[in-house]
């Protein structure tokens, strides 16, 4: 086997046309609708509905509620994405984050017994977080709900 940091490499960047006669029918997938990644992405807005709480300055770091929650999330879905934390409307200073995870996510047993959407089940697993972070808080006012929009194909 070649090694890779010693082989000379060469390049030729002279180009030349690319055609959809050149290369066949339907060339590069026209007009077929497709992902950029492959993947279906979900978001999730997750509210921790803690007053009196900045999570901005106490759970945000490595032992906060706020990974502790990601965490949980993580055992669902693999999370491609968050957004920053930002705070909700009334005197709840930092405390919703936006989270996107891959896939689409439909109705299902997700804790073995009840239908319900993965939206319910999460705010289920972060609701039963009554004692997490730093504070610690408790996290039995959290909600879950879809962002509008999603799931969306990634491109």
């Amino acid at each position: 086997m070649a090694n890779l940091y010693t082989t000379a490499q060469t390049y030729s960047n002279t180009g030349i046309a690319i055609t959809a006669s050149g290369l066949g029918a339907n060339a590069g997938h026209r007009d077929v609708a497709r992902a950029g990644l492959g993947k279906t992405l979900a978001a999730f807005d997750i509210d921790f509905a803690v007053n009196g709480t900045d999570f901005a300055s106490t759970e945000i770091g490595p032992t906060g509620a706020v990974k502790e929650v990601l965490a949980t999330i993580a055992t669902m879905a693999t999370i491609v994405g968050t957004s920053a934390l930002r705070a909700d409307a009334g005197a709840n200073a930092g405390q919703i984050i936006t989270v996107l995870v891959e896939g689409d996510f439909g109705t299902d047993t997700y804790d073995g017994t009840n239908s319900e959407s993965l939206a319910a089940h999460l705010e289920d697993l972060i609701q039963a977080k009554t004692s997490v972070g730093v504070g610690p808080v408790n996290l039995a006012s959290a909600t879950v709900t879809v962002v509008a929009g999603f799931p969306m194909a990634a491109v």
